[in-house]
C-alpha cells in the first residue's frame, strides 16, 4: 500500500487473529478496539490499543474520531457490527451501513425485511410476554424455537417441544436480551449449513456452501465446518438465489457475509446473515477453498483499497477443507498436559490451542469452551476426513478433574 494506512478492528480476541496478521502483513497500523478486563490474544499484535465498549456505537464512534482512521473492520464477531456500520457512515468510510447493521443485530427486524423481499424463511412472530407466546402458539404448532434477537452464536436460543419448554425458553432469553422482545418461530427439522459472501461496490463476488458440524446442547452448537457442500446443481442454485436475495434484503455492502440457512424436502430457508465473516475456521476454508488471501481481501477493502487484486488470483479448481474444534465432552476440570504428535504435513494447515497446561476448561456448551482447533485441506472431503482422523489421534490432553 502506498502509504500506511490505519485500521480499527473491534474485537482482540481469538477469532480475529487473522485479521490483525494479515493488516500486520500487508503494512497496515492497526488500533484494537476492545475492553480492558483482562488480556486478549489480538493486543500484542496490534500496534495500538483504544479501550472501548464495542457494543456501544457512540462511544465507540466518539473515540474512533480522534484515531484518524483509514477503516474500521471486525470478523467471526457480532458484537462490533453495530458500531462499525456507525463509524463508517459517520467517518465516510468503507463498510457496511449502520442501517443493515442494526438489521442484522436485531433478528426480528431481519426476518421482517427477509419476508418483505420474499426471502425464504420460517414463520415467526414477535413476543413481549407470556400471553403473545401462547397467542402464538395457537398459529405455530409445536416444536418452536425461541430467540433473543441481540444475541450471537447459539446463546440465548432454545428449542421448545412443549409449552412449558417454550414458556421457560421465552423466561430464559428475556433474561439474557437487552430488548424488551424476543422471537418465536417455527422450528424446520432439516440440515442445517452455511455459505460465506463477499459484497464489494454491490457486487456479490461469490457465494460459497459450507456443512456445519454440530454438538447438541441447548441447542445446536457449530464445532467444525467443511467445503465443499455435497448437494445437486439444484440445491446449489436455490442456495445461491436465496443468499442473494437475503444480502439485498439488508442491503449489506462492501462487506464479507456470513449465512445460515437449513434444508427441508429439498427447499433453502434462510435463518439469518450477518455482514462479517463467519467465525471458527470459515475465514481459512474460503482461503482454501478458492485458493485466496481472503483476511487480506477484508482488510485491503476495509481501508479502502481495491480487494479484487486477491480475488483475480484464485484457483481455476476449489480443494477441499475440513476444521474442527478441539472440545471435551465428559468432564469440567484443569488441564493437566496437551501432548501434540503430529509433524509438519502438507494437508495440515493449523493446529491452534486457546488452552493451556493449568487451565480451567469446562464441558463443552459453546465456543468460549473450545479448546483448540484444527485445520486440514484435501482433495475430496473423503481424504480431508481422513487427515483429520490422523491429526486427531495424534493430540492427547489430559483433564484433571
Amino acid at each position: 500500500m502506498k502509504n500506511k494506512k490505519r485500521l480499527l478492528i473491534l474485537g482482540a480476541g481469538r477469532g480475529q487473529l487473522g485479521l490483525y496478521k494479515a493488516a500486520r502483513e500487508l503494512g497496515i497500523t492497526t488500533i484494537a478496539g476492545t475492553m480492558p478486563h483482562y488480556h486478549k490474544p489480538c493486543i500484542d499484535l496490534s500496534d495500538e490499543v483504544c479501550y472501548m465498549d464495542i457494543s456501544n456505537p457512540d462511544e465507540v464512534l466518539e473515540k474512533a474520531k480522534k484515531l484518524n482512521l483509514d477503516g474500521a473492520e471486525t470478523c467471526c464477531l457480532d458484537t462490533g457490527i453495530s458500531s462499525r456500520g456507525k463509524v463508517c457512515d459517520n467517518l465516510n468510510l468503507i463498510g457496511l451501513t449502520e442501517y443493515s447493521a442494526k438489521m442484522c443485530n436485531d433478528k426480528s427486524i431481519m426476518k421482517k425485511a427477509f419476508l418483505e423481499n420474499n426471502v425464504n424463511t420460517a414463520k415467526y412472530f414477535e413476543i413481549s410476554s407470556k400471553e403473545e407466546l401462547e397467542k402464538a402458539l395457537e398459529i405455530i404448532q409445536l416444536p418452536v424455537i425461541i430467540k433473543a434477537t441481540d444475541l450471537q452464536g447459539s446463546n440465548g436460543i432454545y428449542i421448545a417441544k412443549s409449552k412449558s419448554e417454550a414458556i421457560s425458553g421465552f423466561i430464559q432469553a428475556m433474561e439474557k436480551t437487552k430488548r424488551d422482545y424476543c422471537i418465536v418461530e417455527e422450528y424446520i427439522e432439516g440440515w442445517e449449513f452455511g455459505a460465506q459472501s463477499f459484497v464489494y461496490n454491490g457486487e456479490i463476488l461469490f457465494v460459497m456452501a459450507h456443512g456445519d458440524e454440530t454438538y447438541m446442547s441447548h441447542t445446536a452448537v457449530p464445532v467444525g465446518h467443511y467445503v465443499p457442500l455435497d448437494v445437486d446443481n439444484q440445491i446449489s442454485e436455490k442456495i445461491d438465489k436465496e443468499v442473494k436475495k437475503a444480502i439485498r434484503a439488508l442491503k449489506l455492502d462492501n462487506c464479507a457475509v456470513n449465512v445460515d440457512m437449513i434444508l427441508r424436502d429439498g427447499e433453502v430457508y434462510l435463518i439469518e446473515l450477518t455482514g462479517r465473516v463467519g467465525a471458527n475456521c470459515l475465514p481459512e476454508l474460503v482461503e482454501i477453498n478458492f485458493g485466496v488471501e481472503y483476511y487480506k481481501m477484508i482488510a485491503t477493502m476495509a481501508v479502502g483499497e481495491n480487494p479484487l487484486v486477491y480475488w483475480e488470483k484464485r484457483i481455476n479448481k476449489n480443494k477441499a477443507g475440513l476444521a474442527r474444534m478441539i472440545i471435551e465432552e465428559r468432564n469440567s476440570g484443569v488441564i493437566n498436559e496437551i501432548k501434540n504428535k503430529n509433524e509438519s504435513y502438507d494437508y495440515i494447515r493449523e493446529i491452534t490451542f486457546f488452552k493451556s497446561k493449568g487451565d480451567e476448561i469446562n464441558k463443552f456448551e459453546n465456543s468460549t469452551d473450545c479448546i483448540g482447533q484444527v485445520i486440514v485441506e484435501g482433495n475430496s472431503l473423503e481424504n480431508c476426513e481422513d487427515n483429520m482422523d490422523k491429526v486427531i489421534s495424534n493430540i492427547k490432553i489430559d483433564i484433571k478433574c
